[in-house]
């Protein structure tokens, strides 16, 4: 499986590829050397010879090769090898002007048997031998060409003692430069790429809340912008689409509350109206659903907030003043504890407002009678805990979920409370959690991930 996922990599399909390319064309060079052309050796050895010798032709009074001057350092090997390694100067019909010693002139006439300006390297059978022959013609001296033997023993020699140990340090070559180069192309592959997997990274950051960002296209290589490109131009329908949908669901609100006020001021100053209370209760359901709807519309514009640096026990005790009545209509007390050592945050204060009026007016309604809600403030956040039944465990992962209501609640809430404290502490870069506390339910905000101004 992970080698299956590991070939979907694109660098490791272009490092495979050149690797194989890169095998591919050492193979190549090898059998082509060793095999097609097994007598690169032998044509490299004469052809050395025929360019050392040329440049050491010594010419007579009529500008004809008349001997060669050898430097000592190298002379001693023809005349050594007298019979394994020797040359001559002939002109166009074979005829030698200059051999390299006299005890081979013999043999050198079977070469000269066999002489023509059209061949350059060939083979004879001489005294029972075979011999290797290089037959250039001397430019520099038009109509004379320089011969140049080898024994084929004296060629396997050589060929033994150098092209073997260079064929083994041609691979062991071979397969450090392939280290290297598979190295250099897998940085340069990263170097590359690295722009894209930061483009990667910031996609998988962007959110509702945060439709805004778009992908930066510097660096990126030319072959992925069309696809960079595309995902910002989705990204801008999809802003513009929120956007429109959000107003949409904001003006509607703002515009549902006024019939809904007209309505009720109507049924109240009616002399007689037949189920007066019922139909009150239910306006006061629609305007508290209109109003919720209109906060989730505001909560979920981050551009609708407006930071200044506060202290979350401040934001408290002014939601406890505010529900104070609320309190006191369900028979339960609002006890304020803070933190000596509370963190300045910079934050939205009628966001956090209301974050924390939800919170703790989900906890009134959940309390029971006589008993105590605690609201906590510590260096990290906020705590808000009640005494009731607690949250079912399987509720736990839908509490956040807009709409949502539990199957035994005891007021008739919309369901769109606590959504919006999680859509308010998510845009500030919060995290808001709830757990059982045995007894009741204690939700905790963190905020640790925000520094302080």
């Amino acid at each position: 499986m992970l080698s299956v996922k590991r070939k979907r990599y694109l660098t490791f399909r272009l490092i495979s590829t050149f690797v194989a390319a890169l095998v591919l064309t050492f193979a190549c060079i090898f059998f082509y050397v060793f095999v097609i052309n097994p007598n690169a050796m032998l044509n490299h050895i004469l052809d050395r010879q025929i360019h050392y010798l040329t440049k050491e032709i010594v010419t007579d009074a009529q500008g004809k090769p008349a001997q060669l001057f050898h430097d000592e350092k190298y002379s001693w090997l023809y005349q050594t090898l007298s019979t394994e390694l020797f040359y001559q100067i002939v002109d166009q019909s074979g005829h030698a002007l200059v051999q390299s010693a006299p005890q081979t002139r013999e043999f050198l006439q079977q070469v000269d048997q066999q002489f023509s300006d059209e061949k350059r390297i060939y083979a004879v059978q001489a005294q029972g031998m075979l011999y290797h022959v290089n037959n250039a013609p001397l430019f520099d001296y038009p109509g004379y060409y320089l011969q140049v033997v080898i024994s084929d023993r004296l060629m396997s020699i050589f060929q033994l003692t150098n092209l073997k140990p260079l064929s083994v340090v041609a691979v062991l070559v071979s397969l450090l430069c392939l280290l290297l180069i598979s190295l250099v192309v897998w940085l340069t592959i990263g170097y590359m790429l690295r722009p894209l997997k930061n483009a990667s990274a910031t996609a998988a950051q962007i959110e509702p809340h945060s439709l805004t960002q778009r992908l930066n296209t510097h660096k990126l290589p030319e072959e992925v912008l069309p696809l960079i490109n595309a995902f910002n131009q989705t990204l801008d329908r999809l802003e513009k689409g929120f956007k429109v949908q959000q107003e949409l669901l904001a003006t509607t609100a703002h515009e549902l509350k006024t019939p809904l006020a007209l309505l009720r001021g109507e049924i109240e100053m009616a002399e007689y109206f037949p189920k007066r209370e019922v139909l009150l209760r239910d306006i006061d359901q629609m305007a508290r659903l209109i109003h919720q709807l209109l906060h989730w519309a505001e909560s979920r514009e981050s551009q609708n907030y407006q930071y200044q640096s506060l202290y979350l026990s401040d934001v408290a005790e002014e939601v406890v003043a505010y529900l104070s009545r609320l309190a006191v209509s369900h028979q339960v007390q609002i006890s304020v504890s803070g933190h000596s050592e509370a963190e300045l945050l910079h934050a939205d204060r009628s966001t956090c407002f209301v974050l924390l009026k939800n919170l703790l007016e989900n906890a009134i309604h959940h309390a029971p009678a006589h008993s105590v809600i605690e609201v906590t403030t510590t260096h990290s956040g906020i705590t808000v805990r009640d005494y009731g039944t607690g949250i079912a465990t399987e509720h736990l992962p839908w509490l956040f979920t807009k709409f949502w209501r539990g199957p035994h609640r005891r007021h008739q809430g919309a369901g769109l409370g606590l959504a919006i404290c999680y859509e308010i502490a998510t845009t500030h870069g919060w995290q808001l959690k709830a757990a059982n506390s045995s007894p009741g339910a204690c939700f905790s905000l963190d905020t640790s991930s925000v520094s302080g101004n």
